[in-house]
Order: C-alpha cells, then structure tokens, then sequence
C-alpha cells in the first residue's frame, strides 16, 4: 500500500517561502518616483561625482590596476590596492544612480558619467576564472 503525500514538497514550500520573502523586500523597498518638477538640480552632485572620479584616479593609478591580470578569487586580498579601488567604486556608483533618479540630468550627460565610470570600473575589472577580466 502506497502512502498518500498531502501537501506542498519540499520543493514548493522553498519557493513560496521566496516568493514571500520577495514580496515583502519590494514592500519594504518600493521604486521611488519623483515627479518631475521635484528633481535638484544635477549640476552641484555632477560636480561632487566628478571629484570623486579625479580623487580616485588620484589614489587608485589606474594604469596599476590594469597591470593585474592573473588572480584567484581567494588571493584578491593579496592585492590592496585592487580591494581599495573596488571598495572606492561603491559610493562613485551609488552618487550616480541617486544623480540619475533624483535629479534633472538629461539621459545623454548621463550617459556621459556612466561611461566614467566604466572607466575606473574597468580598471579594477572582474576576477572570472582566476583572471582580472577589464573588459567588463
């Protein structure tokens, strides 16, 4: 005699558990919009980015960082001057989405920062398969 399996698999209840869990990270993080007679003006965190950019160029030679090419992941601290230069990037990247979403910058100036600092990304680059990727 078979037994009868009532109820969600172990599977399933993994999935609603996600499904939960995401719904309430959207509920707990929803897009904010702002009208558009509420943007700044973009020009003062154009500026303050643009600082940010010839700062970390300043401490971060990028020509440096471009000569690391052969690296496993669990060496990466090995190279502080490539974890710097990663960590330096975080608050660059965030500075732009906030000019991005809050201010009145016209998506071609945008584009303009992006490729910034896709620049600076670059140099630092991604580790994929034990090699520092600057194509990215």
């Amino acid at each position: 005699m078979s037994e009868m399996h009532e109820g969600p698999s172990p599977e399933e209840l993994k999935t609603q558990e996600q499904n939960a869990q995401y719904e309430q990270w959207m509920k707990d993080h929803p897009d904010i919009v702002i009208a558009p007679e509420d943007l700044r003006d973009c020009e003062p965190e154009i500026t303050k980015f643009e600082m940010m950019l010839e700062s970390f160029e300043l401490i971060h030679p990028l020509e440096e960082l471009l000569m690391i090419v052969d690296l496993k992941p669990e060496d990466a601290p090995k190279y502080p001057l490539r974890e710097s230069a990663k960590a330096a990037l975080i608050p660059i990247v965030k500075l732009m989405n906030v000019i991005k979403a809050e201010t009145n910058i016209k998506p071609e100036r945008h584009d303009e920062l992006k490729a910034k600092y896709r620049r600076l990304s670059r140099a630092v680059g991604m580790i994929n398969n034990d090699r520092v990727d600057h194509n990215r």
